[in-house]
């Protein structure tokens, strides 16, 4: 009786550990194949209506045909392209840019040569962009000079149970959890994809939004927008967690090595006696 009870245990345990296929499978829905996305809502979650916060990075360049004055405000930037009266685009990952560019100060303000201070912070990057042509054109005749600002890409980490955690930089206006989990190599096998958490910093502190990757309808949710500086935490399972399998077989033979081991020990104990 008891040897049935502990066969039992062992056989819920089993069924409890093996991980679902539905929780395994992405995007799963009714048959009706389209899903019907707000076009407002997605052009809203751009890169360009990220609001521009105390510490971000940002590349300011001053467009003029005027040579002298194109040397004052973009120095470093004629070591990485050729004075044409215009702008090039600089790699986020190529350190030449940060020399080149700007981190808002604690105040929200950047300061340029000549310029001086100018506050960015709370504005999205082409707001900050129109408030640097303002301050511009109290120096120079307007339509002689104009600005450009950039980002040094979008910079996502993505952690937990993915297959290539780590940092990642996107040179694109919208990136998206898809984006990122793609770069990161796809969500581990025991990863949760029911539960994957974005960490968002903000003025007021951290937020943390959840998505469920299983559901189609995820697709129109404004939440698989990221933005700069975004965390993406994935989960484990409880298989994973619980130290079982990620897998039915693997499952199965970890359960049968227990049960051989412990008969193992029965069977000594017992000639010992």
């Amino acid at each position: 009786m008891k040897n049935n009870f502990v066969l039992f245990v062992l056989f819920l345990v089993f069924i409890s550990s093996c991980v679902s296929r539905k929780r395994l499978t992405y995007f799963r829905g009714s048959a009706n194949p389209e899903i019907h996305v707000d076009s407002a809502e997605f052009q809203s979650r751009l890169l360009l209506k990220y609001k521009l916060q105390v510490g971000d990075f940002i590349k300011v360049e001053v467009i003029t045909a005027n040579r002298e004055v194109y040397e004052i405000f973009n120095i470093n930037n004629l070591q990485q392209i050729p004075f044409m009266g215009g702008g090039g685009q600089g790699s986020g990952l190529d350190p030449i840019f940060y020399l080149s560019g700007y981190t808002i100060d604690i105040h929200g303000n950047i300061n340029l040569p000549i310029i001086g201070e100018i506050n960015v912070a709370g504005k999205s990057i082409f707001e900050a962009q129109e408030a640097v042509e303002k301050e511009l054109h109290k120096f120079f005749e307007p339509g002689t000079v104009s600005a450009k600002l950039t980002f040094p890409g979008v910079n996502i980490k993505v952690i937990g149970d993915v297959r290539r955690p780590g940092r990642y930089v996107f040179f694109r206006n919208y990136v998206t959890v898809i984006d990122a989990l793609v770069e990161a190599g796809d969500i581990d096998f025991v990863g949760d994809r029911t539960d994957v958490e974005i960490i968002r910093m903000t003025s007021n502190g951290y937020i943390f939004k959840k998505l469920d990757l299983t559901d189609r309808n995820v697709l129109s949710s404004p939440d698989i927008f990221l933005e700069p500086n975004d965390i993406i935490n994935v989960k484990p399972l409880p298989a994973k967690s619980w130290g079982i399998g990620t897998t039915g077989f693997q499952t199965f033979s970890g359960i049968l090595s227990v049960i051989t081991s412990l008969l193992t020990l029965i069977i000594v104990s017992r000639s010992l006696n």
